[in-house]
């Protein structure tokens, strides 16, 4: 079993009560609540690339973590240059890629303003470790475009369940299965920041992914959204997923354990077993290195 924590950290930037990014960075904020998860990996998104800032969040719980990072984007928070994803690993990680991906084809107006806005480029990246006894499994952490954050022309807000965000969506899950493919992921968590309201119909439905956080998901995001998630392969199995309510923070981190997946004893089996009173029954190659887009 590993431990798997991803936080979206905002370039280190808490809001305030009206919503908007404060100056100061708050960056040892996020890394001591990310100690207290005690991950064994650790999927950061909306890291600012340009600095340390991954070695900080990583210092305190992941000693000697291999650490791979990239810029995906310009930010759209004050004091922040650009924005990406970095992964940091008790294990070591071969890097295998990064995924761009497309921005949807539709009109991208500010949710509260109706004024124009450039879509900021989102993605993944991938990376496989051998873990042990779980075996050598595939991290692909990142982000995804936020469309419920704009409306159309005509005020209606965008989502990946209907309408033209639906197109979309469809689109998109097609790029991934084949990004996916082009990479030889096969078994894999994919975590992060999956910015839709109900990422099972997409991660789940569209792409053939176990949901870790089941029926019920817990909030992740002060205004009770469930957005930063964690799926997996059918091999495997995600237990014990943790939210941790940072005060502050506008995306709370989450942590889950993920096991490899046990086959099921047939009930048939397990009487016979009661009425006999049986008893119960390599590292990988070294990181490429920091890149930096």
């Amino acid at each position: 079993m590993i431990s798997i924590a991803f936080a979206n950290v905002a370039g280190g930037r808490f809001v305030d009560s009206t919503g908007n990014y404060v100056d100061e960075d708050r960056t040892a904020d996020f890394g001591r609540a990310l100690a207290r998860l005690r991950p064994d990996v650790l999927i950061v998104t909306e890291l600012d690339p340009s600095g340390d800032q991954l070695e900080r969040l990583t210092a305190a719980a992941m000693p000697d973590a291999r650490l791979v990072r990239h810029a995906f984007s310009d930010s759209h928070i004050p004091g922040v240059r650009r924005l990406g994803v970095g992964i940091a690993s008790s294990y070591p990680l071969v890097e295998l890629d990064r995924i761009d991906l497309p921005n949807p084809s539709i009109d991208f107006l500010h949710w509260r303003t109706g004024e124009p806005l450039v879509a900021h480029g989102k993605g993944f990246l991938v990376v496989r470790g051998d873990f042990g006894a779980l075996g050598e499994v595939d991290i692909v952490g990142g982000q995804v475009c936020p469309i419920h954050m704009f409306r159309s022309a005509e005020g209606v807000e965008y989502t990946y369940r209907e309408g033209p965000g639906r197109e979309a969506g469809e689109q998109l899950a097609e790029y991934l299965r084949e990004a996916f493919a082009a990479r030889g992921v096969r078994r894999a968590i994919v975590a992060g920041d999956l910015n839709m309201p109900n990422p099972e119909d997409f991660f789940g439905k569209s792409l053939g992914l176990v949901d870790a956080f089941g029926n019920q998901p817990p909030a992740t995001t002060p205004d009770g959204r469930s957005i930063d998630r964690l799926f997996t392969t059918p091999d495997l199995v995600a237990r014990e997923v943790e939210v941790l309510r940072l005060p502050g923070a506008d995306h709370f981190p989450v942590v889950c354990r993920v096991d490899r997946r046990r086959p099921e004893v047939p009930a048939s089996d397990r009487v016979r077993s009661q009425d006999l009173a049986r008893p119960p029954a390599r590292p990988t190659s070294r990181p490429r290195g920091i890149s930096r887009g």
